[in-house]
């Protein structure tokens, strides 16, 4: 999941700014991955094809359409 993927990341820059003979490119590296991850446009589906593997296919249509559709337009309101 991507938000597991940027929690692990971020773990690892927070211990990499904590240790100061860290090699500032290697940090520069791990800080534009971060930076990908956060703003990367394209949906992650990885729920929902888990879903439709167990056979789940309205569960995972229903999944779909709240995390793309439902959830940013409360966002707008909210």
């Amino acid at each position: 999941m991507q938000s597991d993927i940027t929690k692990e990341k971020l773990r690892i820059v927070v211990s990499m700014l904590e240790n100061k003979n860290t090699d500032k490119k290697k940090l520069k590296l791990e800080e534009a991955k971060l930076n990908l991850l956060l703003n990367d446009p394209l949906p992650n589906f990885s729920t929902e094809l888990n879903l439709i593997n167990r056979g789940n296919i309205k569960q995972a249509l229903i999944s779909i359409i709240d995390k793309n559709f439902i959830i940013p337009t409360l966002r707008k309101f909210l």
